[in-house]
Parts: C-alpha cells; structure tokens; sequence
C-alpha cells in the first residue's frame, strides 16, 4: 500500500505526520500477511511433495519386501532332466528355471526318430527305486551314450513318513546337481541308488549327501550349501504332486509308486531285479517304432 499524496492536501503538519505512520502501519501488516500466504503455500507445497515422495518410497520399499517367487532348478522344465548321447558322452539339455509351482513343459515323444526315450521316476528313499537303478542302470546309461536312446530322469519324493523327509532331501540334491552341474546328475543317480541299501531307516544326513555328490565330481560349494538349505525342497513336493496327478506320454495316468520306467510311451511293469525281462520289455516296445516308416 503507497501513500496518495492527495490524502496529505489541506492537512497541518501533525496531521500529516500521524496520517503517514498509519499508512506505513497499514502497509506493514499487508506485508507481513503476504509473507505468511508465501510461507503457507510454500509449506503445502513441500508437504503434498513429501507425500509424494514418501508414496512412492513406501510402494517401493513394499514391492523390495515381497518375496520373489520361488523358483525351481535349472534344466527340469519338464520336472525330470533329460539326457541325450553323441557316441561317447552324455549331454543334459538345458532349461531355465521356472518358478516351483508352474505347469511343467512336457517332454516331446517322438517315435519316428527311432530311438528309445527312456522316462523314470525314482523315489531315493525307495528301495525298488534303487533295486531297478542297480539292476538296469548301467545298460541304460550305455544306450543314451551311444545314442540309441534319451533318458529323462524325474526325482520325486512319495512318502517321506518313513524315511525322516530322505526322499525329499535327495531328490532336492539332485535337483541342486541338475541346477548347477546338469551333466553330472547321471554318477549322483547311480551314487544315490547304490547308497540307498545302507542308507538305514533314515537315509542318509544331508553332510552325507554333500559327500556323495562331491565324490561324484561335484565340488562347487554352491551345490553344497543348496543341498544344507533344502534350496528346492518345496519344488520337490510341487513336482511329486503334479506327477501324482499326472503322467506326461504315458500309458500310466498318474504316479502312484516308484519307480515309474516309462520306454515310448509305455510302463514297464516286469520284475525290477530282472535285466532280461526289462530288455525283452524294450525289444518289444522299440520293434514297432523301428518297423514303422520314416517320413
């Protein structure tokens, strides 16, 4: 507010004295509320700013609180591992990981091709799991490394009532194997069926299984320490139940037993310690995709 020197006109001098100190008051005190309007937007200002940022630093404090979804080993897409052969080595086909409870990504079974694709389901604690295994495994493994057959290997774990969880502690080493070092779950698989008859009651500890597996040529300490923490336990479950329910390429609807051994598309059910009946059983189920025509 400026003084109009027309309001002095006509005004003695004491007059005009006081006049002005009202008007110098009067501007004051509109100076003084332009100043706290000033202070009060710039206040609401940092405050609807500091909600903002404190928004935003809460949604993302939340969402780094949440915890990722699980996830299940590499190269099991399928829950099983598979295993082809050039002539002289054994290769596992990779895969990454999906998270532990999604729908597995079936195998393909495909005949024409001419070989043996060759499915087991093995239970570690079981021992019919480790009867077959000793019996016909190292056919089997002779077979994919000379290339007439793949092998997917699918570790589950149905009744850890008796066993103190032994079953899902070794299909979880074999999973912490096939995550880690693919190529070598074949030695941990035959290591675990051998095992398996001197495990005792509760099978072996997990320091055990580490040794086991690090005798077999797996010495990344990450392995170690995912067999110590049960790193894939939960996907082993994930993974037994799904086969509970279903059975990919198969004439069995559902695992019900182990072990399930599965030759193009159909279930072995001759004697586990009988390696004539099982390769007669193979004859019989490769004959007719070997007799069938190539397109």
């Amino acid at each position: 507010m400026r003084a109009d020197k027309t309001l002095f006109t006509g005004l003695v001098k004491k007059d005009r004295r006081a006049l002005a100190r009202e008007l110098a008051r009067l501007e004051r005190e509109e100076a003084a509320r332009r100043r706290r309007h000033r202070r009060i937007a710039w206040r609401t200002s940092l405050a609807v700013v500091g909600v903002a940022v404190l928004s935003v630093g809460t949604v993302t404090i939340v969402s780094a609180l949440q915890p990722a979804p699980a996830l299940g080993p590499m190269n099991m897409a399928s829950d099983g591992i598979l295993f082809s052969g050039d002539g002289s080595t054994v290769t596992a086909a990779t895969a990454a990981a999906q998270e532990a409870d999604a729908t597995p990504v079936a195998s393909t079974l495909d005949t024409s091709d001419q070989l043996l694709h060759v499915v087991v389901y093995a239970d570690y604690g079981s021992a019919d799991s480790a009867l077959f295994e000793t019996t016909n495994g190292s056919a089997l493994l002779s077979w994919v490394t000379s290339g007439y057959a793949t092998l997917e290997l699918h570790p589950v774990a149905l009744d850890d009532s008796v066993n103190q969880n032994y079953s899902t502690r070794a299909a979880n080493a074999v999973a912490c194997v096939a995550d880690a070092s693919p190529d070598t779950v074949p030695v941990v698989n035959t290591a675990l069926a051998t095992a398996q008859s001197t495990a005792g009651a509760s099978g072996l500890s997990d320091d055990d299984l580490v040794s086991l597996v690090q005798t077999a040529g797996v010495t990344d300490t990450g392995v170690a320490d995912c067999i110590t923490s049960g790193a894939f336990d939960d996907w082993v479950v994930d993974a037994t139940a799904r086969a509970r329910a279903s059975v990919p390429n198969s004439d069995v609807a559902a695992l019900d037993d182990a072990p399930l051994v599965v030759v193009n598309g159909t279930a072995y059910t001759g004697a586990l310690d009988d390696a004539s009946a099982f390769e007669s059983f193979v004859q019989s189920v490769y004959a007719p995709s070997a007799d069938a025509p190539v397109e």
